[in-house]
């Protein structure tokens, strides 16, 4: 068995789905119901069986909350494959990629084609109980959203 000798001195930036802060959280369980699996960081809606989840979309719109990273997580590309138990946050802090330039304090919408993330009202879906927590300059940077 080999022994790792060799440790990185800096810690790794934040990436979708990581949990931002240790404030009090809820983290719930869901079965993943998408056929090509659910990527960390990923808002999530109520599926079709009960405790099950699939990527939010113009069909799905019953937002349940953010999938979490997971590390355990056996599919390909950090994602949850269909039929896994997905970590599911419902509240606290938890990073996202913005699709657009976002600021702290903005409200939280959902873009149903994509499952983007963005600040922006017009088209998508309001994702209640969620704020911007950090802010961004332009899209696809990380922030975090706080739930609850």
């Amino acid at each position: 068995m080999a022994i790792q000798t060799d440790y990185n001195a800096n810690l790794a930036p934040a990436v979708a789905g990581a949990q931002a802060t240790m404030i009090p959280a809820t983290i719930i369980s869901r079965n993943v119901e998408t056929e090509a699996g659910i990527g960390f960081g990923k808002a999530v809606a109520q599926g079709d069986a009960d405790k099950g989840v699939v990527l939010v979309s113009a069909t799905a719109s019953d937002i349940v909350g953010i999938t979490l990273l997971d590390r355990s997580a056996a599919g390909e590309g950090d994602t949850f494959r269909q039929g896994d138990s997905a970590r599911v946050m419902t509240k606290g802090d938890v990073w996202v990629e913005a699709a657009v330039a976002v600021n702290a304090g903005d409200a939280v919408y959902v873009v149903p084609a994509s499952g983007a993330f963005t600040n922006v009202s017009a088209d998508n879906t309001a994702f209640e109980g969620a704020r911007w927590d950090t802010s961004t300059t332009a899209a696809g940077q990380l922030a975090v959203i706080r739930l609850g």
